[in-house]
């Protein structure tokens, strides 16, 4: 992959962030229980996607990527 479509395959997964942050914060404001447990689950499934199939990867191959931000 270009660096171009690198940088902007990062970007867009980091500008994902504050998103996810309020889905973590809503998530955070059911009591807690067995639906919010799943929530949790896929919420931190969905961190662990993007950072295993975009970040990580992109990151190895463009170090600088991963440490500017």
């Amino acid at each position: 992959m270009d660096r171009q479509t690198a940088e902007r395959l990062m970007k867009s997964a980091l500008a994902l962030d504050p998103l996810l942050g309020e889905i973590d914060a809503v998530i955070s404001s059911i009591p807690p229980g067995d639906e919010r447990d799943a929530l949790v689950c896929g919420l931190g499934e969905v961190f662990r996607q993007i950072n295993e199939t975009f970040i990580l990867p992109l990151g190895k191959k463009y170090p600088d990527l991963v440490e500017n931000n």
